[in-house]
């Protein structure tokens, strides 16, 4: 096997795949290096996985707002056991056919662990490769919390290998992954308990739109607290005991569960390349890069994906930085990123989804524009299809009646919102999505309702 290629790329996901697999089709020499499953956190223990899961959980949803439509069911019940060996038969193939999919392009591949020893040089094993140019590509991991005990707490790639249905789940932390797979369990039968530092789940998410999920959430029997802060977790005969503090109150709470998970989101996974070696220069988010996705200490070094800092964690943003910096390496015309338009979705039951800026967000830039929200749940398809959670948040500036931002809960919002992106990137105004003539009856047909403020 050689030692010398045009670019070795630090991890086969989404990133890695696209960078790898584009650079390849241009006629340069790729090595890739995995330290774990070819095909990356996506397909393997992530977002596919979770899919899986949520879709179980979705049909146990339907069953139980049958009597709405008129049909009898005695019950659901979610067999964990066949769900999780339904999960792992999905996935089995996943890193074989990536593994052969870079082969046939003739895209060597080395499964192992990668250090830098210099800034254009990585080692494995003992054995140094070196390169024109190194895309870091590695992905992300769940980040760990300094709390005392942490060590109990399970991960979600624990979660995804859980042969039987607990009883109860205690989530540290309310973002996507805590949410997720708290309306997973609450589906499956679990009592399920949600606990946040900051003062409301998904942070990151519109505030209203937070708030309805919310309401439903609790209304599935989730128990959700936020501002609190955990101080340890220990592990009992019958499970975990976590101890909270409740700000403002001089006594410490204590919440015995099954098991206790991390809900705390993912952090770069770039512990252990030596990256000093290389002169890499990180952030507390990740990889320092410019605006063609190279590090910023070393021109010779992409990167791609959660290890970038400001990036979002998401596998379509992760292929779409590895196409540029594959780009960025095989051409002298350099493209910048640009994540204005990215569309982020928590898959819940049901959905919520948001493109843009949040009304937050567009108060402090100082804009002047106009807030379209509505109730969703008394438009038609919602009472046809019995949902019990629907709601709109659309932010168009009042000038140019461009959408800035938009946000949805409900059925298919993770569908729904990528109208808006297209409206979005394609300057598409809010009166030219109002008269738009869509198939009727659907939920896209709720758009001009979703945009209407003046209309």
């Amino acid at each position: 096997m050689r030692t010398h290629y045009d670019i070795i790329v630090l991890g086969a996901g989404a990133a890695g795949i696209a960078t790898s697999i584009i650079a390849r089709r241009s006629g340069v020499s790729v090595l890739v290096i995995e330290k774990d499953g070819f095909g990356g956190t996506c397909p393997l223990r992530g977002c596919i996985p979770k899919k899986i899961l949520s879709a179980a959980a979705e049909s146990v949803a339907c069953v139980q707002r049958a009597s709405e439509h008129r049909v009898s069911v005695k019950g659901a019940e979610l067999n964990w056991k066949d769900l999780i060996e339904l999960k792992r038969l999905m996935i089995r193939d996943v890193s074989r056919n990536a593994r052969n999919r870079f082969h046939s392009l003739g895209i060597d591949t080395i499964n192992g662990s990668a250090r830098f020893t210099g800034p254009k040089s990585v080692a494995v094993e003992g054995k140094e490769y070196r390169a024109r140019k190194i895309v870091i590509a590695t992905g992300s991991k769940p980040r760990k919390l300094p709390i005392p005990g942490f060590e109990h707490v399970l991960t979600s790639d624990d979660l995804f290998e859980l042969d039987a249905l607990p009883g109860s789940v205690v989530f540290i932390g309310g973002g996507a992954v805590g949410m997720e797979f708290a309306h997973i369990f609450a589906r499956a039968g679990s009592r399920v308990t949600i606990l946040e530092a900051a003062s409301r789940v998904l942070p990151d998410m519109d505030e209203d739109v937070v708030r309805e999920l919310g309401k439903f959430t609790r209304s599935l029997g989730v128990e959700i607290s936020a501002g609190v802060h955990v101080e340890s977790i220990q592990k009992t005969r019958e499970g975990s005991a976590v101890t909270l503090n409740i700000p403002n109150l001089t006594v410490s709470s204590t919440i015995h569960a099954d098991i206790v998970a991390n809900g705390a989101g993912r952090v770069a996974d770039i512990d252990g390349l030596d990256l000093d070696k290389a002169g890499i220069d990180t952030d507390h988010r990740g990889i320092v890069v410019d605006e063609y996705l190279r590090s910023v200490s070393n021109k010779d070094v992409f990167a791609a994906g959660d290890v970038v800092s400001l990036s979002p964690h998401l596998s379509p943003v992760a292929s779409y930085e590895g196409h540029i910096v594959a780009h960025n390496i095989t051409s002298d015309d350099l493209k910048d990123r640009d994540y204005r338009t990215v569309p982020a979705a928590v898959y819940t039951i049901p959905a919520a989804a948001g493109v843009g800026l949040t009304e937050h967000e567009a108060k402090k830039q100082g804009l002047d524009f106009t807030t379209a929200t509505h109730d969703l749940l008394g438009l038609r398809m919602s009472s046809i299809y019995a949902e019990q959670a629907a709601y709109s948040k659309v932010i168009i500036e009042s000038r140019s009646d461009r959408i800035l931002g938009a946000h949805i809960l409900g059925h298919n919002a993770q569908e729904l919102i990528n109208i808006f992106v297209l409206a979005m990137k394609f300057n598409i105004t809010a009166r030219d999505l109002h008269d738009t003539v869509y198939t009727y009856p659907t939920f896209t047909s709720s758009i001009p309702v979703m945009v209407r403020f003046r209309v």
